[in-house]
């Protein structure tokens, strides 16, 4: 397993007092509360594992964030539950640069940049990765129910699909994005009815010409059946 641990909020360094005989017993006491703030602060702390052997990250992050807006966290801390009492959640299938970015967002309400890139410094083949990033987002944003996150995701990726790479023209997601989240997701997702009518306003007809007709997932082509039959 990877070693490297990412800790999301870090108590604040204190302090300490200078000495008076005057205010002995009033500093001691106040000392005492902040060891006992600071125990308690740490005792909020979760360890969360996200992936597996050797590609797995362990987070540490506080409870307080955790459930500020995901409904799988507010239910899996309570302490009725095994991992609210060992203060320890695994999430094997899901990937650790997906959930570093989820961690950040819940810190600073941000989502990051996969390539850290300035928008205007985006290449094709940039904006390509930053789609498979969102539809990573995305599929974890639902799973742990969080629908804030989802949203903002959502987006995000509208907003993507605006920018001018580089190398010259804007870009919808690719196969392997939309593959990943009709493969990840419910039916009747709003990330998948998005995709559906974006690719139906603005798709064009080699998209889906061989090669590329095949690489797209059953489900996604289906919608875009039922989409026409509907007209």
């Amino acid at each position: 397993m990877n070693s490297n641990i990412t800790t999301a909020l870090q108590p604040a360094a204190r302090s300490t007092p200078s000495a008076d005989t005057s205010t002995h017993r009033t500093l001691t006491m106040t000392d005492q509360v902040r060891v006992a703030k600071r125990r308690r602060t740490m005792n909020n702390v979760f360890t969360i594992t996200v992936g597996t052997g050797d590609n797995a990250e362990v987070f540490l992050v506080h409870d307080f964030l955790l459930k500020q807006s995901s409904k799988f966290f507010q239910t899996a801390l309570k302490k009725e539950w095994r991992e609210g009492q060992e203060k320890k959640v695994d999430l094997p299938e899901d990937k650790p640069e997906a959930f570093g970015v989820y961690t950040e967002w819940l810190l600073q309400g941000k989502i990051a940049s996969g390539t850290g890139k300035p928008t205007e410094e985006l290449t094709s083949y940039d904006i390509t990765l930053e789609h498979l990033l969102l539809a990573d987002l995305y599929v974890l944003g639902e799973k742990l129910m969080d629908d804030i996150f989802c949203a903002e995701v959502m987006k995000a990726a509208a907003e993507l699909c605006l920018v001018e790479a580089t190398d010259g023209g804007q870009f919808f997601p690719g196969e392997s994005a939309i593959n990943t989240i009709f493969e990840g997701t419910r039916e009747g997702s709003p990330i998948r009815a998005w995709l559906v009518d974006e690719c139906w306003a603005h798709g064009r007809k080699n998209w889906f010409e061989p090669p590329y007709s095949e690489e797209y997932c059953a489900e996604f082509l289906l919608e875009l059946v039922k989409k026409k039959m509907r007209r």
